[in-house]
């Protein structure tokens, strides 16, 4: 090889791995909440823009190479639609907002307003609440069910499928 293609070689072939070796270690970790951009990442399910994070949601999932993909929602009815129609999904890991302070909890750990009254982005009438007793506390203003995750899963899903 003389030396300006190996120069070129070295010029184009270093940057190249070192980018895959970044792209590469830069998968999502199914342990921690994916990052929601509000006003630019889009819903999976509905393609609206996420704007609300009280409502935000997101379903970790096993990519094509084995990797994790967050799939980001923007209400959580959307949320446990997409999973009922995706029965092939390898999920990881599910993550929900707290309704009140906006922070990440794991969506199996959460409980759940579900009520007509509650004015969410896609209209499912969902939010998540870290604590019973939060969750409890809206409904005394909207009404509704307080209801665990399993709960509310088996319902949404099963009203999904029904004609």
């Amino acid at each position: 090889m003389n030396r300006t293609v190996h120069n070129i070689w070295v010029v184009v072939t270093i940057p190249a791995a070192l980018m895959g070796l970044v792209l590469g270690c830069n998968r999502p970790d199914p342990n921690l909440p994916p990052t929601i951009r509000l006003g630019a990442s889009v819903c999976v399910d509905c393609d609206m823009i996420i704007s609300d994070a009280r409502f935000a949601s997101a379903t970790m999932v096993k990519d094509d190479r084995g990797g994790t993909k967050p799939l980001l929602y923007d209400d959580i009815g959307d949320q446990i639609r997409y999973e009922t129609f995706h029965p092939a999904l390898t999920i990881r890991a599910r993550w929900v907002h707290d309704h009140d302070t906006k922070n990440w909890l794991r969506a199996e750990d959460a409980w759940y307003v579900r009520s007509d009254d509650l004015h969410t982005p896609m209209a499912s009438g969902i939010a998540a609440f870290a604590t019973r007793e939060s969750a409890a506390a809206l409904t005394e203003k909207v009404g509704g069910d307080v209801l665990d995750f399993k709960t509310l899963w088996e319902r949404v899903a099963q009203e999904e499928m029904e004609p």
